[in-house]
């Protein structure tokens, strides 16, 4: 059965609590990872559960390089992106690279909440591949992990 996992990724768990604070009201399962390490290991673990990733774009975890990867891929559940950085200057450049929101801090727990709604509602719908191809119908389905698809990339 599949779960419903927000998956945080935050350097410095400032975002983590407000996510928390923001999903509370969700049936959703919330994992954090602190590094880009942990991120691939989850990928690589327990991604196909994930119906939406809050991405801190701290230095720390080198988001911007994470949210370029993950749009090379398939399968990526929506990516919500938070940053101390200005929302105007940053949210063009992480909506091209897929990114459905773009929030600045301080967080604000009304948009980060309707950012996860809205997640909530894409990661609902089939996901596509590169050509449109819906890819979760159980008849069609080749189930292909974020890691094998960074290694075919190479």
């Amino acid at each position: 059965m599949k779960r419903n996992v927000v998956l945080v990724l935050d350097a410095d768990a400032d975002t983590a609590r407000a996510v928390a604070s923001a999903a509370a009201s969700g049936n959703c399962d919330l994992r954090f990872v602190k590094t880009s390490k942990e991120f691939f290991h989850f990928c690589s673990e327990d991604f196909e559960n994930v119906t939406a990733i809050v991405l801190d774009v701290d230095p720390g975890i080198h988001g911007m390089a994470i949210l370029e990867a993950l749009d090379a891929c398939e399968n990526t559940p929506p990516i919500i992106v938070v940053s101390a950085l200005e929302e105007h200057r940053l949210g063009p450049v992480v909506q091209r690279h897929g990114a459905i929101a773009c929030l600045g801090k301080p967080l604000s727990f009304t948009r980060l909440g309707r950012a996860l709604d809205q997640a909530g509602e894409r990661a609902a719908a089939p996901r596509c591949d590169l050509w449109g191809h819906v890819t979760d119908c159980s008849c069609t389905c080749r189930r292909t992990s974020v890691l094998q698809q960074f290694a075919a990339a190479n």
